[in-house]
């Protein structure tokens, strides 16, 4: 893909191909929808014919819908144990006032059943009248939220079989592809969640209490669901005076919603769920009739995700879910508020919905108690929580409400956008440093891409976002907005910069990659093995000019420092032209800059959709996946280490980058791996978290060992390719040759010549002074004794090593302060003196 037509015309063979099919219906989809209608008419019927105890199976009343007939097999029989547990995680909650609401201020039969008749029906000293109907309890009246926590297999579960059930006679018109059913909870425990939505629901209020309508997205996860569990659909309704909620799922082979009012836990709340369904759902069927084959399928399905399993059907587990809201529990600010009180809660709620900063209370989490019922799979199951269960084990299901929630994600999503603020600084701050060829070529290429890919990975992924909660559409584009800025003007264009610095070099090593491919072995006359200079210290070799070829230098080959000569004319001349030549070989820019935009775009597009698709992995596969990618992402500072220990450079960057994009970089990871309540609700990792920061800093530290022992102080000795050392050791035997003095040296005075046994003065026996060209400064240079060791030159091994960065030695023999030449260095790679082309730190 070397040019950006590639990816238009990619993009349009995609757009083509996901594009929504427009075409009318065939001849058999029409009658399936007229099936699908006439079936939900017939419910409706029934519904609106039925009274409360008409679905009885104890007594033998039964329902003539799909899923509620006795030939279908299903274990309705557990109903009313699961009606009573229900009731009792009401009983525990809210006591008498919650079982006055739910039976309408008329029937107390089930409180004596649960309470004992010898006990006196009233814990709170006052009588059984209309104030205890009239009085609020402390639960959200709107609870449209996130709840999670864990569910456990309930007692009544103990000796349930699941049924067998004959799905061709249930649903004769449909062809199920297996008779194993989907959705099947096997495990004794897992994670649960609850996406409650209430926005657009429709209230029936009446005199003696009110009902709304809701929906709910549940995920089960147990050890055999994949992705993130088993993800269903459900509708019901939620009574707002005592909290109570019932859902349940709806398919082709149960009339669950339909249904609804005979799953209610009294008279009072079969009457006003009766009644709501009654004028929602003859809505909702004409509104279906209205756009005719649009919606082919059921409003109510379990599986609105799921359009696969239109052509190829598979049967579901169906479920009942009560769930029952604790009352909250708040501390009021000051004394005009009452804390834990009903009618400060409705201010709060209020509030939530209705910003007016009003002086309120925190909004206090929701909590409620699950009881979950399949009745074609034969389970029952529970929230995790008290009295089972201790609450350091389990507190049945909380969360926030969405109010609260967003508010919550916004505030980490403008975190997230002053980080990438900060980042895309640095970035301009790095690239104002690195503005010189010779700065540039130190970078690594892929470094840059990585933390570029990154940046690019959190615009695709808070653009989509932005389409899907519009509450926060404006914090969520304006987020998009940076990391595009980011990768685009600041991170694209320095990739450009990097890569038309080393395109000589690239070219440079395909030229050597194909001679070696192509040209036959040959046996090579070894070069001549230079003259050896006697000194009066013994033997040693000069080292070779810098045009000619020359053995590994590992930086323990000692040199001697000449006097200042003039390279010849000629051979720098034909240097330069050989610069000429190399860059103007570099090709067409845009045509590189195409491909450069192409591969980018496509990697970071490929990474998305794979992730995408890693959504639905089983658990573990996904968390490896998630985990490696990660690790992949932490470790931009490897190429960078990589590329000091091959061309033999440092200081590519500054370190308030390096110590910046470091921390930026790794803190949202940690936030997502340590925090239990993050906005993501990710399962936490520390073990994973403390294994991907150490990485990370063991990286910046190599890279810091690398700018002060060397960039190849680790690698063993022929492990890298021969490149020039700029800090070489200096022995003392090859300074005392005159013929090579370089300018500057200045040569101790003759009745300075005796030999001093004082301690001062043998260590500045083992030190000379030259000259610095570039600040016309003295610099004092640490030499090896005659026949001394290598840390003798200063006495240690830090000092050696310390003393050694102070002063760089050119390959053209001339002497600099480190500080000087590398500034130098940073806009021209040739000598001061005699403009000798220099190797690139």
């Amino acid at each position: 893909m070397d040019t950006p037509r590639t990816v238009l015309l990619v993009f349009l063979i995609l757009f083509v191909f996901l594009s929504p099919d427009t075409q009318q219906p065939t001849p058999s989809q029409q009658r399936e929808v007229d099936h699908v209608i006439s079936d939900e008419h017939h419910a409706l019927e029934v519904l609106n014919d039925s009274r409360y105890g008409d679905f009885n199976t104890a007594a033998g009343r039964w329902l003539n819908v799909t899923g509620l007939r006795e030939e279908e097999g299903y274990v309705w029989g557990a109903l009313a144990r699961v009606q009573e547990r229900a009731r009792e995680q009401l009983w525990r909650v809210l006591r008498d006032e919650g079982f006055w609401k739910l039976d309408g201020g008329k029937d107390d039969r089930v409180r004596k059943m649960i309470e004992g008749e010898g006990r006196h029906p009233n814990p709170m000293n006052r009588s059984w009248t209309g104030e205890i109907w009239d009085e609020m309890l402390p639960v959200y009246q709107n609870v449209t939220g996130i709840l999670r926590g864990e569910w456990v297999r309930s007692p009544i579960s103990a000796g349930m079989r699941a049924p067998r059930i004959n799905l061709t006679t249930s649903v004769p018109e449909m062809a199920y592809l297996t008779q194993e059913y989907n959705r099947n909870i096997t495990g004794s425990g897992g994670k649960l969640q609850f996406k409650l939505d209430e926005k657009r629901s429709k209230e029936l209020s009446l005199d003696h209490g009110s009902v709304r309508e809701i929906s709910a997205q549940v995920t089960i996860k147990d050890d055999t669901s994949s992705g993130d569990g088993w993800e269903i659909a459900m509708h019901g309704v939620h009574y707002p005076d005592f909290g109570g909620i019932v859902i349940s799922t709806t398919s082709e082979k149960f009339a669950g919603v339909f249904a609804l009012p005979h799953y209610s836990l009294s008279e009072h709340t079969f009457s006003l769920a009766q009644r709501l369904l009654n004028q929602t759902l003859n809505a909702a069927i004409k509104k279906q009739e209205s756009e005719l084959y649009a919606t082919p399928t059921f409003p109510w399905s379990s599986s609105p995700n799921s359009p696969s399993e239109a052509f190829f059907p598979i049967p579901h587990c169906e479920y009942i879910v009560y769930l029952q809201q604790h009352p909250t529990k708040f501390t009021a600010p000051n004394k005009f508020f009452l804390s834990e009180s009903p009618a400060t809660l409705r201010l709060i709620e209020d509030e939530l919905r209705f910003p007016q900063g009003a002086p309120l209370p925190k909004a206090p989490e929701m909590t409620m108690s699950a009881v979950i019922f399949s009745p074609d799979c034969g389970f029952v199951l529970e929230s995790k929580g008290p009295p089972e269960y201790a609450p350091q084990e389990g507190l049945h299901l909380a969360g926030p409400k969405l109010e609260s929630y967003i508010r919550l994600a916004k505030r980490h999503v403008l975190a997230y956008a002053a980080m990438l603020v900060l980042q895309i600084f640095l970035l301009m701050q790095q690239m104002r440093e690195a503005s010189t060829p010779s700065t540039r070529s130190r970078v690594s290429f892929y470094t840059i891409a990585i933390m570029s890919m990154g940046d690019g990975f959190a615009f695709m992924g808070f653009l989509f976002a932005s389409w899907l909660v519009d509450a926060a559409f404006l914090t969520l584009i304006m987020t998009a907005f940076f990391a595009f800025f980011g990768v685009s003007f600041f991170g694209m264009k320095f990739l450009m910069d990097i890569w038309t610095v080393q395109t000589p070099e690239r070219r440079e090593r395909e030229q050597q990659n194909v001679v070696a491919n192509t040209q036959p072995a040959v046996t090579v006359q070894a070069p001549p093995i230079p003259a050896v200079i006697v000194t009066p210290a013994g033997a040693d070799t000069l080292p070779l000019p810098v045009t000619a070829r020359r053995p590994a230098d590992t930086g323990a080959t000692s040199i001697i420092l000449p006097s200042d000569q003039d390279l010849d004319v000629t051979e720098a001349e034909n240097t330069t032209n050989t610069q000429t030549t190399n860059q103007d070989a570099t090709g067409n820019p845009r045509r590189e800059f195409g491909a450069l935009f192409s591969r980018f775009y496509f990697l970071l597009l490929g990474i998305i959709f794979l992730s995408l698709h890693a959504t639905s992995w089983p658990t573990t596969l996904r968390s490896i996946y998630t985990n490696i990618l990660v690790f992949a992402y932490l470790s931009f500072w490897t190429p960078q280490i990589y590329r000091n220990v091959m061309r033999n450079c440092r200081k590519a960057f500054r370190w308030e980058f390096v110590l910046g994009q470091s921390t930026l970089r790794i803190a949202p990871f940690l936030y997502f791996y340590t925090v239990p309540s993050n906005v993501l609700f990710v399962e936490t990792d520390r073990n994973a978290a403390y294994a991907l920061m150490g990485w990370l800093w063991v990286q910046v530290w190599v890279l810091a060992s690398q700018e002060i022992l060397g960039p190849r102080f680790f690698v063993p000795n022929g492990w890298a390719p021969p490149a020039y050392d700029y800090h070489p050791i200096l022995r003392e035997e090859e300074l005392e040759v005159g013929a090579t003095m370089p300018i500057g040296f200045t040569q101790a005075a003759e009745d300075e010549a005796s030999v001093s046994t004082t301690p001062g003065e043998a260590r500045s026996k083992r030190q000379r002074s030259f000259d610095c060209a570039i600040c016309r400064e003295n610099i004092d240079v640490p030499i090896m004794p005659a026949g001394g060791s290598d840390s003798e030159a200063t006495g240690g091994f830090g000092d050696s090593i310390f003393g050694r960065r102070s002063y760089m030695v050119t390959p053209c023999r001339h002497i600099f302060h480190s500080v000087c030449l590398e500034g130098w260095m940073r806009f021209r790679l040739q000598c001061p003196i005699c403009r000798e082309t220099l190797p690139p730190l």
